[in-house]
């Protein structure tokens, strides 16, 4: 597997989601977001065809197919999303814990302040 692939498209470089960058493999193994191969889809008398950028291996489909109907979902990619998911979220909570924390602290106005 390409390195970029962990985490990222190898077209539009943005990260693969759950909801609208699901990781789909081609033929050749090679891994893109949905809406890129959608992108690269070209139409032949009945067959819809994609060509992987990296190898060149084209990857053909009845034209009656959608990609989500014709091309499997990466299994390591879609476990590793849920995983990322769950530490930015637990990452976002432990920051509002601290931001909580902090304005707990009662700030005294400067006329309250004894010296």
């Amino acid at each position: 597997m390409v390195l970029f692939e962990d985490r990222e498209c190898g077209v539009c470089y943005l990260r693969y989601s759950r909801i609208d960058r699901v990781p789909r493999t081609l033929h050749c193994n090679h891994t893109f977001c949905t809406p890129c191969l959608e992108t690269m889809g070209l139409h032949y008398s009945g067959l819809r065809t994609i060509r992987c950028p990296l190898c060149r291996q084209v990857t053909c489909m009845d034209r009656g197919l959608s990609l989500q109907e014709a091309l499997f979902v990466n299994s390591q990619l879609w476990d590793n999303i849920c995983e990322e998911q769950e530490e930015e979220e637990n990452e976002r909570e432990q920051e509002k814990k601290e931001e909580e924390k902090n304005s707990k602290i009662q700030v005294l106005p400067s006329s309250q302040v004894k010296w």
